[in-house]
């Protein structure tokens, strides 16, 4: 489905004329344009994009842009601007961001649009669907952060701290062609992989522990999610039961992905079978979310996820085990769904890796 007509939808579904989108992500969504400041008023037929003299003339150039879209300048101002487009539109009721639009924003609208009728709408869900151009810049991005692994596991040495290592990976995203990386990268190990969302440190890496790297890039605007543990050498049998329970409640999770899925019913599955074998109270988070122009968007595989999964969303299944004092491991993957099950687009090996040195 277009993304012209998904605004259409959204338009009717809320008696609305037209909408205007102003944050940054649905504003590349639909234009596949990025500024840090811009305006789109998207009609159920037409879409017009207004800019700022920093950006006009790049986005006059950008064959990326939509042919479709009409592209201005603030030559008269900027509201002033719109109000003429929402004028020979003949728009009465204009729709807006209600997940993004602050309330003095909110406020500031109500005095330049005094003579429409404002209508706050929910636009978390209108990036669900992915199109196939959208699915060809998330795949890239997978692929750079594939290379990166592979990259990793020759870099990486007993000695070094974590944030060397953090230093390396993000270095290396943009040696292979990201456009930068899509969040902080994480690198715990040993005890520190016993946080989920742990911070690089001047922590000394070392023989005998595991290493959790989780890392992603953006390519096109589009992001990708990957975790990886890894082991230094050999480790203890307590640390490889970790890892195995793990990879076999990840490969649960992802065997159940397909369309007509309940999202939180699949974290519920995995979340059990963590249980059963013995480690109930250490998976502390959401089994997966979903992935796009944001690092996390809808759907959101949870335990309180409701979403019947779709072809076309794309979600992250990313199990794992935090043990106080001894560590942790995750492992997460980034898929597309279909109609039939699920296409892998993260392509690291997962199984356990124990690199010899």
């Amino acid at each position: 489905m277009s993304k012209q007509k998904i605004i259409k939808n959204l338009l009717e579904k809320n008696n609305a004329d037209a909408i205007l989108l102003y944050s940054p992500q649905n504003r590349y969504w639909f234009s596949r344009f990025h500024s840090s400041l811009g305006y789109l008023i998207v009609t159920k037929e037409n879409s017009y994009l207004f800019l700022d003299g920093r950006y006009i003339t790049a986005a006059l150039n950008n064959k990326n842009i939509p042919s479709d879209i009409k592209i201005s300048g603030f030559n008269k101002g900027l509201w002033d601007s719109i109000k003429d487009v929402l004028k020979n539109e003949n728009i009465k009721t204009l729709a807006f961001e209600s997940d993004w639009v602050h309330y003095s924003e909110y406020e500031q609208y109500k005095t330049i649009f005094k003579e429409l009728t404002l209508k706050p709408v929910d636009t978390s869900s209108i990036r669900i669907i992915k199109d196939e151009w959208e699915i060809k810049q998330i795949q890239k991005a997978c692929d750079i952060t594939n290379e990166v692994f592979e990259s990793v596991l020759k870099f990486v040495k007993p000695g070094m701290t974590e944030k060397e290592l953090q230093r390396f990976v993000d270095n290396e995203f943009l040696v292979l062609g990201a456009d930068k990386i899509s969040f902080d990268t994480i690198v715990a190990s040993g005890i520190n992989g016993a946080m989920p969302h742990a911070v690089p440190s001047d922590k000394k890496i070392q023989l005998g522990e595991l290493v959790t790297l989780d890392m992603g890039c953006y390519y096109n605007g589009y992001c990708s999610d990957q975790t990886r543990t890894f082991a230094m050498g050999e480790i203890d049998k307590k640390l490889e039961d970790i890892y195995n329970t793990v990879f076999e409640a990840q490969s649960l999770g992802i065997s159940l992905v397909k369309a007509g899925e309940d999202a939180g019913e699949i974290h519920k599955a995995v979340a059990k079978y963590i249980d059963e074998r013995g480690y109930a109270g250490y998976f502390t988070h959401g089994l997966g979310h979903g992935y796009g122009v944001e690092i996390h968007e809808e759907p959101y595989t949870s335990p309180t996820g409701n979403r019947t999964l779709e072809p076309n969303m794309t979600i992250t299944i990313e199990p794992g085990i935090y043990i106080p004092e001894i560590g942790g491991v995750r492992i997460e993957d980034d898929l597309l769904v279909t109609n039939k099950g699920y296409k892998l687009l993260t392509s690291a090996r997962r199984e356990l890796v124990k690199i010899k040195f």
